[in-house]
């Protein structure tokens, strides 16, 4: 079983209050058990500018192939090249690096922080 994502603390509220850290609604039930359809979460944009991703991590990312489109997926691995696997918790629907391949880091719009609110 997957680490579940925390709640959100007033610390994390601030953060976003002050546009720090972005909503992201979830959509799809890719990411279950962990996160559902319509779910939201708390994605801090800066967190990967000092720190490698690390596997386990839940992220926002632009879709390789379709980049207007954001997905939120667990890191897998990553390569020392700087490029990720993605995969949705829910493997039997999720579509995610089986299907498009491994995702450059340039491509990571952030790290899922907590639930929200």
């Amino acid at each position: 079983m997957q680490p579940s994502l925390r709640s959100s603390t007033l610390r994390d509220i601030t953060l976003w209050l002050l546009r720090r850290y972005r909503r992201f609604r979830v959509t799809g039930d890719s990411m279950l058990p962990s996160l559902s359809a319509e779910q939201e979460v708390l994605v801090d944009p800066a967190a990967y500018t000092q720190a490698r991703p690390e596997p386990g991590d839940v992220v926002v990312a632009y879709h390789p192939q379709q980049t207007e489109l954001r997905i939120i997926k667990r890191i897998e691995f990553v390569e020392a090249d700087g490029r990720c696997y993605l995969k949705g918790d829910n493997s039997n629907i999720s579509g995610d690096s089986r299907q498009f391949g491994l995702v450059p880091l340039a491509l990571l719009a952030g790290k899922v922080i907590c639930l929200f609110p």
